[in-house]
């Protein structure tokens, strides 16, 4: 398995490399799919994904299930892409939770998991994110954790077993921390009722172009942060920043006026059904 890590290591950093991506900077994996002229559209089907190798077509498609959560998605493309990456050919991941949990792991998986999770979250990038926030592995706390999975995009318990099988963190504090979920964290954090929706906490620290989020998510955003348009709805000041609701898709600017971040936010209807690359736009595209 340590050959297949490896191989796995290097070729994510090749492709970072083609995509003119640093090993520390997060990136947005349906972006980066498109720019590899891979198509991703996303269905309603009780699936996690599945790479389609068309031989005879200009492209190759990745089926991403509309039906996982956000971070699940993302994963799961990546993984899409690693099988597209290796050659592997066609794959169909987990028709359903059944099947799913009887399917066989083989060497192909694994690498394309390692590929995934070196493509998604480098190492180098995991560990400059706890650095300029001051915040040590060892002792951070989920919140932490939780911060730092927004800005790569991924789970909050993908981050914590990444950084467990990379030595990151011991096996004693992924135990700690995974005794968290995220729900349990937004509804820490927010002092009124909340559904149990994604969330991610962008904080001043956050060096990101674009943020991907869908109708019904929370978003935390440094104080005094403007955002543009009605698509989200403020809530709450919280000791983690200013809570929002998304309430439309689309695109809309968000500015700070205490030196942090500003971003595109790209949102997506609930359940969104289409190619990837329309995913934000307010009016239903019909695509074939």
């Amino acid at each position: 398995m340590n050959t297949l890590l490896l191989q796995a290591l290097k070729k994510a950093g090749q492709v970072r490399t083609k995509l003119g991506i640093n090993i520390f900077s997060p990136l947005n994996i349906f972006d980066a799919c498109a720019n590899l002229g891979v198509t991703v559209r996303f269905i309603d089907v009780s699936m996690e994904g599945m790479y389609v190798n068309q031989e005879a077509a200009p492209n190759q498609v990745i089926l991403i299930s509309s039906l996982r959560p956000m971070p699940r998605r993302v994963f799961t493309c990546g993984h899409e892409l690693g099988h597209h990456i290796f050659g592997h050919g066609s794959r169909i991941d987990g028709l359903n939770e059944e099947d799913a949990s009887k399917s066989i792991y083989d060497k192909d998986e694994y690498l394309v998991d390692a590929f995934a999770g070196a493509f998604l979250m480098p190492i180098a990038g995991i560990e400059a994110e706890f650095i300029k926030r001051n915040w040590t592995l060892s002792s951070a706390t989920p919140i932490q954790f939780f911060t730092i999975s927004s800005i790569f995009g991924t789970g909050y318990s993908t981050l914590i077993t990444h950084c467990k099988a990379n030595k990151l963190i011991t096996d004693t504090k992924a135990i700690s921390l995974l005794r968290q979920t995220p729900a349990k964290l937004l509804q820490q954090i927010m002092t009124i009722p909340v559904n149990n929706s994604h969330f991610k906490i962008i904080d001043n620290k956050t060096n990101i172009t674009v943020i991907d989020l869908e109708v019904g998510n929370y978003l935390f955003l440094p104080y005094n942060s403007v955002v543009d348009g009605t698509h989200l709805r403020k809530l709450s000041t919280t000791d983690y920043g200013e809570a929002f609701i998304v309430e439309h898709a689309g695109i809309v600017r968000t500015t700070s006026f205490e030196g942090g971040p500003s971003f595109f936010i790209r949102i997506q209807k609930e359940g969104y059904i289409g190619l990837a690359e329309n995913r934000h736009l307010e009016d239903k595209v019909e695509c074939i």
